[in-house]
């Protein structure tokens, strides 16, 4: 494979604008390069994947140590539903080497599409209970109770700080494991489920699942990218202005997140996940099938 220079400032660019909205939304920017790099780029999706896992790692330590400094993380919440999401990467890589391109493409598809369903039926939830209090107006679970999962942030759009009682902790593990299968079998590092297990089954605020997001995505992606590079499938010119990108990206992303209301944050992940969720199916359609759907450009 040959990669010209245009080629790859190009996917510098693209890599910059991945990590930013990969850090405004905690999902790692994995789930947009890898598209990106796919129907823009013409790359084989598992070239994407491998350089997208190592994209990840760069991009977890850009975004997750501002998230750290900024309270916003819950470190004991995340090193928790770590140990089952390190599991699942382990699952996914091994996996990933074996399915067909196809296949992959239209399970990418469908957690896209999962994950924009989500944010856009959800998008008012977050900011009607913090101005509620409801977060913190929660039982724990026992092994929440037991682990003190529970924490606290301060929220520069409401202008105050948010308290939560973590719950759902057996079933966010399970959610967390299948995370990691996304991480490793896609190279999206976990987030997008991540973020919206916690959010949604779990009683963390959308920003509170966003920064301990951040964290967990660079572990979860160090194990997976172990595999691809035994398999030979990390290319230097993919890789090098991908993590590049993704860093630069993610710093210029968390430093806005928490200025935003999460309605905005939950409307633009909605239509993100659309728009690529859309794009891959097509490319997966006329890939295997010989379905040609109109292209959104």
């Amino acid at each position: 494979m040959v990669y010209s220079l245009s080629f790859v400032l190009w996917l510098l660019g693209s890599a910059c604008l991945a990590g930013f909205f990969g850090a405004l939304l905690g999902v790692g920017g994995g789930i947009f390069i890898v598209p990106v790099m796919v129907l823009m780029f013409h790359l084989p999706i598992k070239i994407a994947v491998a350089a997208s896992i190592v994209s990840v790692i760069a991009t977890s330590n850009a975004g997750g140590s501002s998230y750290v400094d900024q309270r916003i993380t819950n470190l004991r919440l995340g090193m928790f539903l770590e140990i089952s999401t390190t599991i699942g990467a382990l699952s996914g890589s091994v996996l990933a080497l074996y399915l067909r391109e196809w296949t992959m493409m239209l399970i990418f598809a469908a957690l896209l599409l999962y994950m924009g369903l989500t944010a856009f039926l959800q998008r008012k939830l977050d900011d009607r209970r913090i101005a509620a209090g409801d977060y913190a107006n929660v039982k724990p679970d026992r092994i929440s109770a037991f682990l003190g999962l529970a924490g606290s942030y301060h929220d520069e759009a409401a202008g105050r700080t948010v308290s939560y009682v973590v719950t759902g902790a057996p079933f966010g593990s399970g959610i967390c494991y299948l995370a990691g299968m996304a991480s490793g079998l896609l190279g999206v590092g976990g987030g997008v489920l991540k973020v919206s297990a916690m959010n949604a089954h779990m009683n963390v605020p959308m920003k509170a699942a966003i920064g301990t997001s951040k964290l967990m995505i660079g572990v979860t992606a160090a194990v997976s990218s172990i595999l691809f590079f035994m398999a030979g499938l990390i290319h230097f010119y993919v890789v090098a202005p991908v993590a590049l990108g993704t860093t630069i990206g993610a710093t210029a992303g968390t430093m806005i997140m928490n200025r935003l209301h999460s309605v905005w944050l939950k409307w633009l992940l909605a239509v993100l996940m659309f728009y690529l969720a859309y794009g891959m199916l097509a490319s997966a359609l006329g890939m295997h099938f010989h379905i040609h759907l109109p292209t959104l450009g």
